[in-house]
């Protein structure tokens, strides 16, 4: 949960120099930022979009350790993401469940099933014994994956890993920083750095893009935590040089009765062997992903046609009976990951592990996963505190992430107790816990009326009790964050989220007081941002 006035509240504190400013408002920089502010530091985050509005709400969602990192011995890597997954699975039950993959393995593939299974053993061992996988029978595998193909199966690996929604993920690690006493500000542009006589940066300069007001911030070390833009940035601070390759990887959105699985399956690509997914969500199935070097506009990256054609032809291969055909892609989005340059031929063969450097009093981190986010973190705030004043670094708390809740803790029958309580239908109680977890119960009390909790729109789950919660208390700024990264409906169904903008209107105008003109730019800016989500948006 937000303050109301959090943004007031960051350009107040403006005032009054930082231990800590940190660039990105991705899951990096937020679990720094959530970090630092733990530890007693004073810290500002600066982000030039909405929290999550790169490649934070563009990832595969996935919680995992990353099978593939063992076929390139990259066990560190594996061994980190498999501790922190289970620690969240632990801590953060409210967005982080587990989930269980069905890895299919055919006649002559690559690679074969003696090589699989020696690979999940080496990743029992990593679970410490506590996720064993098994082969499955195919009567098993086909009542969790009605119609998955079966001629040619050699046998399928079952599997346990974990998956969760990325922008509510992050979202609630910022909105903790926040509660620890971080500063935050969204929709803020670098403008440039302050430095001392020596040279160093001392703070920056950004303008407020809600006001167009260029204010400066001063702080004993600036932390550049952009993910796929960290280059961007070094350079517009004047340092020159490039330490980040990025790559893509691009998903298509399928309704769930179109492909009615109840569990994740993985098995080859026709096309090149590569393992391809579909993950189950409640919204929806996502189908991923691609790797490929990206050398298009990192703000706003498109899956190609080449890339759509190759995932669904894998949907098509791994669903034969399902006539899976161009009309059935509900959504198409593409995510940019933060890979540092190693040399590597290719994306896959790139590695995961994260690495820190500083340089003219700017530390910068790229590279690391969506799962691996809370060790970054504290990686990145220990070697912060070699740079702040001595008093300062010794006055600053050990890190304490590893036993932090994020967000608002809910209990796993969150659904039926708002159905039982407060008389919620049991689809709208279910997005409701889903996207709102512990503040779903603010929904009845802010609901103006018995109709603000029925859906606003037929075949959603969306009210308008739960929109007044996301713009009193979800750092909304723009009509796109909701649409976006809070409700989610431009990713899982954009055709709705359009026939849901219309009924959004007196919301926001009551909530955030949007004149007519301000909700007609709104509505212009969402659509062409809606656009990179939908299949039309492919290019």
């Amino acid at each position: 949960m937000l303050d109301p006035l959090w943004r007031r509240r960051a350009l107040d504190g403006l005032a009054q120099p930082f231990d800590l400013i940190v660039l990105g408002g991705g899951i990096t920089g937020c679990g720094i930022f959530l970090d630092a502010s733990q530890r007693g530091l004073r810290v500002l985050l600066l982000e030039r979009g909405d929290i999550a509005s790169g490649t934070s709400s563009r990832s595969s969602k996935l919680i995992h350790g990353g099978l593939r990192y063992l076929k390139r011995l990259q066990l560190h890597v594996t061994r980190q993401a498999v501790r922190e997954r289970d620690l969240m699975l632990a801590v953060d039950p409210h967005l982080v469940w587990p989930i269980r993959f069905l890895y299919l393995v055919y006649s002559g593939a690559r690679p074969p099933a003696w090589q699989m299974e020696i690979g999940l053993q080496v990743y029992d061992r990593l679970n410490r014994g506590r996720r064993h996988h098994r082969r499955l029978p195919t009567e098993e595998l086909l009542a969790s994956a009605p119609g998955v193909a079966t001629a040619g199966l050699q046998t399928t690996f079952a599997y346990g890993d974990a998956v969760t929604d990325d922008a509510r993920l992050t979202l609630a690690v910022a909105a903790t920083g926040t509660g620890y006493g971080g500063y935050l500000l969204t929709r803020a542009e670098l403008e440039d750095g302050l430095r001392t006589t020596a040279g160093r940066l001392s703070g920056v300069r950004f303008r407020d893009q809600e006001t167009g007001e260029v204010h400066t911030a001063r702080a004993s070390l600036v932390v550049n935590a952009t993910g796929a833009w960290v280059d961007l940035v070094r350079h517009r601070l004047g340092i020159s040089g490039a330490r980040v390759r990025p790559s893509r990887g691009s998903h298509l959105i399928f309704a769930s009765d179109r492909l009615p699985i109840t569990e994740a399956v993985t098995l080859p690509s026709p096309d090149d062997g590569r393992p391809v997914f579909f993950i189950p969500h409640p919204e929806g199935v996502l189908a991923g992903t691609t790797d490929l070097f990206h050398t298009g506009d990192l703000d706003d990256p498109r899956p190609s046609p080449e890339e759509v054609g190759y995932l669904l032809r894998a949907a098509q291969t791994a669903f034969p009976g399902r006539q899976i055909g161009a009309d059935d892609v509900r959504g198409a989005f593409a995510g940019v990951r933060p890979i540092v340059d190693t040399g590597a031929a290719s994306p896959s063969a790139a590695s995961r592990e994260e690495a820190l450097w500083d340089e003219e009093g700017l530390l910068s981190v790229a590279g690391g996963k969506l799962t691996t986010w809370r060790a970054i973190a504290e990686e990145v705030v220990d070697h912060a505190l070699r740079f702040l004043p001595s008093e300062r670094a010794r006055e600053a708390s050990p890190c304490a992430t590893a036993g932090t809740t994020v967000g608002a803790l809910a209990p796993p029958d969150l659904a039926e107790r708002l159905q039982t309580v407060q008389g919620i239908a049991p689809d709208v109680a279910a997005g409701l816990a889903r996207r709102l977890g512990g503040l779903s119960w603010l929904a009845g009390a802010v609901a103006r009326s018995p109709s603000e909790l029925h859906p606003l729109l037929d075949g959603t789950d969306l009210t308008a009790a739960e929109v007044r919660v996301h713009l009193r208390h979800g750092a909304v700024v723009h009509l796109e964050d909701l649409l976006l990264r809070r409700a989610r409906f431009g990713l899982w169904d954009p055709a709705a989220a359009r026939a849901l903008v219309p009924r959004l209107a007196p919301l926001f105008q009551e909530e955030l007081a949007w004149t007519a003109d301000r909700w007609d730019r709104e509505t212009e800016s969402a659509a062409g941002a809606l656009a990179a989500w939908t299949p039309e948006g492919v290019r």
